[in-house]
C-alpha cells in the first residue's frame, strides 16, 4: 500500500475511535440494566443529599442570632449551589443527618472532629483572604490551634471577627507570660483599650517572629505609631537597624521607664560599648568616667540616640 493510502486509513481509524468515545462518555439517563451509572445521575444524587439551611433551622434554633452573622450574606444567593451557602456549606450534606439525627456521625460536626479538620473546613472559603493566606504555615496553624478556638460562628460575643471572648482576654488564654508583661508599670496601653494585640501581630500568620504585620524587619510594625524613630537617618544607630527596637526595649512592657530592658541607661548602653572582645560597638572615650554621675545618663548628651541627621555621635 502506498503512503498515501495508509495516511487515509489512519485518519479513518481515529475518526471513528472519536466518534465512539464520544458517545460513551456523553452524560444521559442510564439505560435499563446498566450497572455503571451516568455523570448526570450521579450529581443529582450528590445534590439531593443538601437540603438546604431552612431545614436545619426546623430543629436548630439558631435563626435570630445567625441572622447576625456574616456567612448569613450567602443564605438566599440562589445562584450558589446548596453546597456553597447556609448550614450545609460548613457542615456537609445533611440528608443522613435527618434521617438519623441522634447519631453524630452523619454530619460534620464541629465539636467531636480533629483541630486540623476544622482548620480545613474553614479555609476552604477563608484561605482565599490575604489576611489568612499564611494560617498553614503560621504558629497557630502548625501547633494545630482549630479556629473554633478563638471563633464562634453561630452566636458569637465580639460581633467584630465573631471572636469568643474580647482581647486580649481571649490570647491570654494561651499566652498567660505576656498577661504578667502587660501589668508592668511601664507598658504599652492594651488593658485600656487604646490598642490590642492584632494591631502589632496577625493571629492568622505572618512571615516574621512572632508573627508581627510587617514585610521586612521586626520593627517596622513599631513605626506604625513611632513614625519619628524609623529615618532614614544620615547617621544611623546600627542596633537599631541589625536588631530592632526589642535590643533595647521590652515591647510588651518593663519595670523601667520607656520599657527598657535595664534599670540604667548606662547599662544598656555599656552592653554594647564595653570594649568587650565580639562586640562590634566602639568603647566609651577615656574621659567617660561611668563612675561619676555627670557620665551615667548617656543620653543626656546622645540625644537623638536612635539616629541624627547632624552627628555621627547622636548629639543632635
Amino acid at each position: 500500500m502506498t503512503q498515501g493510502g495508509r495516511g487515509w486509513e489512519l485518519a479513518a481509524l481515529t475518526l471513528f475511535l472519536l466518534v465512539f468515545l464520544t458517545g460513551a462518555c456523553r452524560p444521559g439517563k442510564a439505560q435499563p440494566g446498566s450497572d455503571m451509572p451516568s455523570v448526570l445521575l450521579a450529581t443529582d444524587a450528590q445534590e439531593r443529599s443538601y437540603l438546604g439551611g431552612e431545614t436545619c433551622l426546623a430543629c436548630h434554633y439558631i435563626r435570630d442570632a445567625f441572622a447576625k452573622n456574616p456567612h448569613y450574606k450567602n443564605w438566599e444567593k440562589e445562584s450558589l449551589p446548596l453546597s456553597k451557602r447556609g448550614c450545609e456549606a460548613c457542615h456537609g450534606p445533611g440528608s443522613d443527618h435527618e434521617k438519623g439525627p441522634h447519631d453524630p456521625g452523619k454530619i460534620f460536626n464541629f465539636k467531636t472532629v480533629t483541630a486540623q479538620e476544622i482548620s480545613d473546613t474553614c479555609l476552604n472559603c477563608h484561605l482565599q483572604q490575604e489576611e489568612r493566606v499564611n494560617f498553614v504555615r503560621n504558629e497557630h496553624g502548625l501547633n494545630t490551634v482549630a479556629c473554633t478556638e478563638c471563633h464562634t460562628i453561630h452566636a458569637s460575643h465580639v460581633k467584630e471577627a465573631l471572636l469568643a471572648a474580647r482581647t486580649p482576654a481571649l490570647c491570654y488564654d494561651c499566652h498567660g507570660e505576656v498577661r504578667s508583661e502587660f501589668n508592668k508599670p511601664f507598658r504599652h496601653k492594651v488593658h485600656e483599650g487604646w490598642m490590642g494585640c492584632s494591631d502589632c501581630h496577625n493571629p492568622h500568620g505572618g512571615f516574621n517572629l512572632r508573627q508581627t504585620r510587617n514585610s521586612t524587619g521586626n520593627d517596622f510594625v513599631c513605626y506604625e505609631c513611632h513614625a519619628d524613630k524609623q529615618g532614614p537617618f544620615v547617621f544611623e544607630h546600627v542596633p537599631v537597624k541589625v536588631e530592632g527596637c526589642s535590643i533595647c526595649h521590652d515591647v510588651h512592657g518593663s519595670t523601667n521607664p520607656r520599657m527598657l530592658k535595664r534599670s540604667e541607661i548606662r547599662f544598656l548602653c555599656l552592653a554594647c560599648h564595653a570594649g568587650t572582645p565580639g562586640v562590634l560597638g566602639p568603647t566609651t572615650p577615656s574621659f567617660h568616667n561611668i563612675t561619676q554621675a555627670r557620665w551615667q545618663h548617656c543620653t543626656d548628651c546622645h540625644v537623638n540616640i536612635h539616629g541624627s541627621n547632624i552627628s555621627q555621635f547622636f548629639f543632635e
